[in-house]
């Protein structure tokens, strides 16, 4: 692969990664992670999937 290629490969990846910590950051601190919450979207993902089974 070209080198250009790696370094533009490398500078997307540095700034998607970037993007990925400013939206989980809330006025500079990281958001509290919530159990329930996780809890909540893996209950209807699951449901979601036994729907698209049946």
């Amino acid at each position: 692969m070209n080198n250009l290629l790696q370094i533009r490969a490398k500078i997307n990846k540095a700034a998607k990664l970037k993007q990925a910590q400013l939206l989980a950051t809330k006025n500079g601190q990281v958001t509290p992670y919530r159990i329930s919450v996780f809890k909540e979207r893996v209950k209807a993902a699951q449901k979601d999937l036994e729907t698209l089974d049946s």
